[in-house]
């Protein structure tokens, strides 16, 4: 029953991803499914009108093979910023009216009062950071020896949050991409302006030497009044080839930007993500 199950789940995959990331009618991507897990595609990718839902619990990225650390810039709680991170060597993504772009940044971790946690004005938990670079972070990253100062361009997509069933093909530095979701939805109200989401999966596809390699990026089994939302898109490590900056929290209170890069992706992978920085707001 088992094996039947998977070779259930590879079909849905190749499905999608034909229907999704299609460049052409004679495309390989079928034939080449490359480094998806298709035991993690949920079978239903279409709206759902059932009243009880199962949810999968799976989550993905796993923190436990973060091999960066990622900061972003403002004011913490206590347990979101670590003794000690102003000594690191940092990259900051930074961008202005004019320029996205990777440079080394000296950055100040400063104890401050935290307004919902600390009961009297002096008490100081909280940690603000900030850097010594005038123009806005993206994120801050550490750890990461190949990063160098550099001129980035971002690819600017249409849209920034994609539901089960919807998709988005682009071209960046000459590949051919498609980011595409999987999941169930069903309208929250009559409008059918929100959606409830379960079962949740993210992927990221591009056409490499005429073949279509698919990897998940993220998978979440429900949300709390959020949705997964892409903010930033563009080549951050200098390989010539798409990463993402990505908010993978599910809950409406909480901030998780998470980093991936293509150039630490293991062979057979277009991806990894590298570190996140979990927040939240009360």
């Amino acid at each position: 029953m088992q094996t039947i199950t998977k070779r259930a789940f590879l079909l849905m995959l190749i499905l999608l991803s034909l229907n999704a990331c299609k460049t052409d009618p004679n495309t390989d991507a079928a034939q080449n499914p490359g480094s998806t897990d298709s035991s993690l595609v949920s079978v239903k990718t279409a709206e759902s009108t059932e009243d009880s839902i199962i949810y999968d619990e799976v989550y993905f990225p796993d923190d436990t093979n973060f091999m960066a650390k990622i900061l972003t810039t403002g004011i913490f709680h206590e347990d979101e910023v670590w003794a000690g991170a102003d000594k690191l060597k940092w990259f900051g993504l930074f961008y202005n009216q004019s320029n996205v772009y990777l440079a080394e940044t000296k950055i100040t971790a400063s104890r401050v009062h935290d307004e919902i946690v600390d009961d009297f004005e002096d008490d100081k938990t909280g940690w603000e950071i900030k850097t010594m670079n005038q123009d806005t972070a993206y994120m801050l990253i550490a750890g990461l020896d190949f990063l160098k100062n550099r001129k980035i361009e971002p690819l600017d997509l249409p849209k920034y949050q994609l539901y089960p069933g919807d998709s988005l093909q682009f071209n960046y530095l000459g590949v051919e991409y498609c980011l595409y979701a999987a999941g169930n939805k069903r309208k929250h109200d009559e409008d059918g302006v929100w959606y409830e989401v379960w079962n949740y999966r993210l992927y990221l596809a591009a056409k490499i030497k005429g073949q279509w390699k698919h990897d998940l990026l993220v998978a979440c089994p429900s949300f709390d009044d959020a949705m997964i939302d892409l903010i930033f898109a563009g080549d951050i490590d200098g390989d010539g080839f798409l990463d993402l900056i990505i908010d993978t929290s599910n809950h409406y209170n909480g901030m998780n930007p998470t980093l991936f890069l293509s150039k630490p992706a293991e062979k057979g992978h277009l991806i990894k993500a590298v570190g996140e920085h979990g927040s939240v707001g009360c």
